[in-house]
């Protein structure tokens, strides 16, 4: 995937947001019922790509993990 400029990143996933959620856009319209679900799959595919999650840090690594009690 070509690299994406971050200043980008985020303006493109809540646009890709409302894309999914507006009950006037492409979900109740332009998407076939029977397909919808592999709509919203494809979508969140491409926002995880868009933001993807926090990485940890070296010094986050290098801690040992807290137990639950």
């Amino acid at each position: 995937m070509p690299a994406f400029p971050e200043d980008l990143r985020k303006p493109a996933d809540e646009a890709l947001a409302r894309t999914a959620t507006d009950p006037c856009g492409p979900a109740p319209n332009w998407v076939e019922a029977e397909y919808a679900e592999q709509w919203q799959a494809v979508l969140a595919r491409l926002r995880a790509v868009l933001v993807p999650p926090p990485t940890t840090s070296a010094s986050d690594a290098a801690r040992p993990a807290r137990r639950a009690r």
